[in-house]
């Protein structure tokens, strides 16, 4: 379901509830609390403050703050910087459209900033106590503002909307769907709202509704005037539950370690997550190894982080793995096409196929991964648990120290540490992994755009060739419709309310393919010639191989060379005898396949990048078809946090 807000387009959810969703105050010390008790005052002058599911609440640094300044500065026309000066200032990330955050400093919801899916920038959205602060400090020195006379005053407090014939003064730039701040004749705030008619409308006293109030402004906390407060108060007065978590969680590592009796590592990928389980880490075990997947398109502050620890750890003895996909992404993009949420072959090819060879080479008796795994994350997190299992990395136990953390625990015990963090996050980029993941939100897009202007111009020329090349508006890169193979309903509805036309699917067959019934037979024809020399490297994964002048049967199937079509005996083995042709010709060597396979009857030819098969081991089994990221693309993201 959709609807309009102040001027952007919003889908209505239900909430997302993955553990607590609320934190407690400390009044005196005017700092927030991991626990219901400060270690400094107890439980005194604590309250708690109700947060919008699922409550995975943060710290800002500095570049979040400098961003809600201007955001509110473009639309109310003031400037924060004494308000939220020398402040605790905390971000929740809520359900939105696109990207939200509710905004909490001096023990309550001051309001949020919400991302505007269709305009591409933030919007500001007050709560009660929020608008109150501003008309307190600014009065009509702030813009978009009305002021009502005292006989509608009881009307709009008990639910009625504003009726310009009870408008008695309204500020000039306000526009249909602005956000504008209610205020009474003797200087009130009643509430908040949105205009439905623009300044004009709202002094002449039209007809109609003049303001329509948001019931659900009301906010949560209680406001603390003026009381300064720095991180080392926050870590003072949430000592003692802060030690309590991480005793929790390095109780938990010993004791899975010495439930599986395998070798320790750690799972770095440059994260707040990830660095607060390498802390836990260096507290608990004496020796571990660190593991980095280097995905080829990591941020370069990513891999200078890395580097950093490395050379801080690796005097101390602890080794390091890398990972490394090279240029895989590059390659492979050429095969695939554009990445998209639906369509998330990158991860095979630049995650999966990366670690499941190193961990084989590094930890062939098999390896216990702590991860940065969180269950505020998203709901599959949520349901994986604790330890399991990994289901791509047969002989990889993952387990999550920190899987009931939230976010702001992990800073809190980053910053108490004094452990090194990734400089990205005080440039506001909170997501941090592949600078081009389809996965991210428009905002962040624009915030990569912003701070990282040469890795989006990468990007963006690569998906300006894919735009030419499948025949797309420029409005599919703007949008960010790229990151979705096939439009989902919402991404219907956004395309229709810019007036632009994105096909349902995009679709890119470098071979193309079809299959016809002849007699009792299936004729598959593909878009190129075939090549026994290729095709007999890999046909063993079908059956055995028989070699003929010009032909090459495996199983039942019959490959004729230089021709441009196979004969299969089944509709089931005619697809199979086209995807081996796509495994022989578009194999990007990811390595996927090779780890999968029982016999070890598969490897890479690292000159050409392509797997060959050894006839000799291999069975059939075909157990290797079912993760070639050219055969199927699916359940990727489940298992591993790598």
């Amino acid at each position: 379901m959709w609807k309009w807000l102040a001027g952007g387009l919003v889908r209505k959810r239900g909430p997302v509830v993955l553990g607590r969703f609320w934190i407690h105050w400390c009044e005196k010390c005017n700092v927030p609390l991991i626990s219901d008790k400060c270690s400094v005052h107890d439980e005194r002058g604590v309250f708690r403050i109700d947060l919008t599911p699922p409550g995975d609440v943060r710290f800002a640094f500095k570049r979040d703050i400098e961003l809600i300044r201007e955001v509110f500065m473009r639309h109310y026309g003031v400037d924060l910087r004494e308000i939220l000066e020398d402040k605790i200032v905390l971000l929740n990330k809520i359900p939105s459209e696109d990207d939200a955050y509710e905004i909490i400093f001096d023990g309550f919801i001051f309001g949020l900033i919400i991302f505007d899916p269709i305009r591409l920038e933030w919007r500001p959205a007050l709560k009660l106590e929020g608008a109150k602060l501003l008309w307190e400090k600014f009065g009509k020195k702030m813009r978009k503002w009305v002021i009502i006379d005292e006989g509608a005053v009881e009307p709009v407090k008990k639910g009625a909307n504003v009726l310009p014939v009870g408008i008695i003064e309204a500020e000039e730039s306000i526009k249909k769907n602005d956000e504008v701040v209610v205020v009474s004749e003797s200087g009130k705030v009643i509430g908040v709202g949105i205009a439905k008619k623009d300044y004009k409308g709202l002094v002449s006293r039209e007809r109609g509704t003049g303001v329509k109030m948001k019931r659900k402004a009301q906010g949560s906390g209680k406001r603390i005037e003026g009381k300064k407060a720095t991180i080392e108060d926050v870590i003072r007065a949430n000592r003692i539950a802060l030690e309590e978590k991480a005793e929790e969680a390095k109780e938990f590592m010993k004791k899975v370690s010495k439930k599986y009796k395998l070798p320790v590592a750690v799972a770095y990928s440059g994260g707040k997550d990830s660095l607060a389980v390498l802390g836990l880490a260096l507290e608990t075990f004496k020796e571990f190894t660190v593991f980095f997947n280097n995905t080829g398109i990591e941020f370069p502050e990513t891999l200078e982080n890395v580097e950093e620890i490395r050379r801080e750890l690796e005097p101390k003895g602890i080794k390091f793995v890398i990972a490394d996909a090279k240029d895989a992404f590059w390659r492979a993009i050429n095969v695939f096409s554009p990445p998209g949420m639906d369509y998330r072959w990158c991860c095979k090819v630049t995650k999966l196929g990366p670690i499941t060879l190193a961990i084989e080479r590094y930890f062939p008796q098999g390896v216990l991964m702590f991860v940065g795994q969180r269950k505020f994350e998203s709901f599959k997190r949520y349901k994986q648990g604790r330890v399991w299992r990994n289901i791509w990395v047969p002989n990889e136990i993952g387990a999550a120290p920190i899987f009931h953390w939230t976010a702001l625990e992990v800073w809190l015990y980053i910053f108490s540490r004094g452990l090194k963090y990734n400089k990205l996050y005080e440039r506001g980029i909170d997501r941090i992994g592949c600078f081009l993941c389809p996965s991210q939100s428009l905002a962040e897009i624009e915030k990569l755009k912003r701070e990282k202007p040469e890795l989006w111009e990468k990007w963006y020329n690569e998906l300006k060739k894919w735009r030419k090349r499948l025949n797309l508006p420029e409005e599919w890169i703007t949008y960010g419709f790229w990151r979705w193979r096939r439009l989902g309903k919402r991404e219907k509805v956004l395309a229709n309310e810019l007036g632009i036309e994105i096909p349902e699917e995009r679709k890119w067959e470098p071979i193309k393919f079809s299959i016809k019934e002849e007699g009792e037979k299936y004729r598959v024809e593909i878009s190129t010639k075939i090549n026994l020399k290729r095709i007999k490297e890999v046909a063993s994964i079908l059956g055995e191989v028989t070699e003929r002048s010009g032909l090459l049967i495996v199983g039942e199937n019959e490959f004729y060379e230089g021709t441009n079509y196979i004969s299969s005996p089944t509709l089931d083995e005619a697809y199979a005898s086209f995807f081996l042709v796509r495994r022989a010709y578009e194999c990007v060597g990811c390595g996927v396949c090779v780890t999968k396979c029982p016999e070890r009857a598969i490897r890479i030819d690292r000159k050409r990048m392509k797997i060959v098969v050894d006839p000799e081991k291999c069975t059939h089994c075909r157990e290797c078809m079912e993760v070639c990221p050219l055969v199927v693309i699916k359940g990727v993201d489940i298992g591993s946090q790598l």
